[in-house]
């Protein structure tokens, strides 16, 4: 891909970085990329407001975005109203003929998180009728159990690419680093899934994608 506009879509801040920071990374060199965030996280796995990232998780993914050359644009839904909706549907519709990108990266389908599944919805309804490529990258890790699998047919090289990938994961401090300052195994998962990719073509990191619209002009 050269000379293209390619928007990554994140139900919140980290999840395209842990998904596909590497291909962002990749792309970012000849493509111009942009990060867009629908919610900025600021409460823990109990639903309990976390002050370290209400005031630091924006300024991380900020920090993640230079790292992997991409631009930033940050919406900070409400989660609580973020929904499949005409709402959100006429907002992502508004974004997307701004930005008229050529590509559109987004969140599996089947994931298992509720604002993760909300986005995908919303994006597949706002691509409908355009020439706009799409491609969904894999569930976070943890991704909950699900009955569905993410078979992949588009695989990204990130070799040459996975030591940025892991520099932009390590700003985010507010997710990857407990008490003791030290990464997580949750980190160490992200590193492996891109290692057990890697070995899946024959190269020693990669990231795939569903294929969900190709669009060859």
């Amino acid at each position: 891909m050269k000379n293209k506009k390619i928007l990554a879509l994140a139900p919140h801040a980290d999840d395209v970085e842990i998904a596909m920071g590497g291909t962002i990374a990749k792309l970012s060199k000849q493509n111009d990329v942009t990060i867009i965030t629908s919610i900025i996280p600021s409460e823990n796995h109990l639903g309990k407001k976390n002050q370290y990232m209400v005031e630091n998780r924006l300024k991380e993914q900020e920090k993640s975005a230079k790292i992997l050359g991409a631009k930033l644009e940050v919406l900070n839904f409400n989660q609580y109203e973020f929904k499949f909706s005409r709402k959100y549907i006429q907002i992502f519709d508004a974004i997307i003929n701004k930005n008229n990108p050529d590509i559109i990266f987004c969140c599996w389908e089947h994931d298992t998180h509720q604002d993760h599944k909300t986005l995908a919805q919303i994006t597949y309804s706002v691509l409908r009728k355009n020439d706009i490529s799409l491609y969904a990258y894999e569930a976070m890790l943890p991704g909950g159990l699900n009955a569905n699998t993410f078979n992949p047919q588009l695989f990204v090289d990130i070799s040459s690419h996975i030591k940025i990938k892991i520099k932009a994961l390590k700003q985010f401090k507010s997710v990857f680093k407990n008490k003791k300052n030290t990464y997580s195994n949750y980190f160490d998962s992200i590193i492996a899934r891109a290692k057990y990719r890697g070995g899946t073509i024959g190269v020693d990191y990669a990231e795939s994608f569903q294929v969900i619209k190709q669009i060859n002009l």
